[in-house]
Parts: structure tokens; C-alpha cells; sequence
């Protein structure tokens, strides 16, 4: 139960996080921010040109937003960041 509590705090943190790195970011950072919107249809684009079949293609096409795709990225780095933010205190505790 530890365990489970633990990996859901942990990803529900990196999502309100990541929202909140991809608000800052949209908020302070407008010009980039426009770049990232680009590069996430870009991103789309090249996702759904690979598709196997138009049911797929239209799968992807009705799943897929660039602003989903964004929030993905940002997520993942914060959870990356955590990651490696708490990477000294997992190895303290687990020597004990």
C-alpha cells in the first residue's frame, strides 16, 4: 500500500507540476511558447502520417491535440526532474 501511495503521489505531483511548468512557461515565455505549439503539430503530424490504416490515421487524429502532446512533454521532464531531484534521498534510505 506504501508502495502504490508512493507512485500515485508521485504522478499526480508531476502532472499538477507539469500544468503549472507549461502555464509559467506559456505566461513568461510567449515566443517559445509558440515555437513548442509548432513543434508539437509537427510532432502530430509526423505521428499520424505513420499510421497504419485510415482507421488508425483517424484514431490518432481525433486522440492526438497539440496541447495534449505539450502537457505530455512537460510532464515528463518535471518527472524527470523529480526523478533526479530525489535520486540522492531514495539512495540515503535504502542503505538503511
Amino acid at each position: 500500500m506504501r508502495s502504490f501511495l508512493g507512485s500515485f503521489s508521485n504522478f499526480f505531483l508531476s502532472i499538477v507540476l507539469g500544468a503549472f511548468a507549461m502555464g509559467t512557461f506559456w505566461y513568461y515565455y510567449p515566443d517559445q511558447f509558440v515555437q513548442l505549439q509548432r513543434s508539437a503539430s509537427a510532432v502530430r503530424e509526423f505521428i499520424v502520417a505513420h499510421s497504419w490504416s485510415a482507421r488508425s490515421e483517424s484514431i490518432f487524429r481525433f486522440l492526438l491535440e497539440d496541447r495534449q502532446l505539450l502537457l505530455i512533454a512537460f510532464v515528463l521532464a518535471i518527472r524527470f526532474l523529480l526523478g533526479v531531484l530525489f535520486l540522492p534521498f531514495r539512495a540515503l534510505v535504502s542503505r538503511e
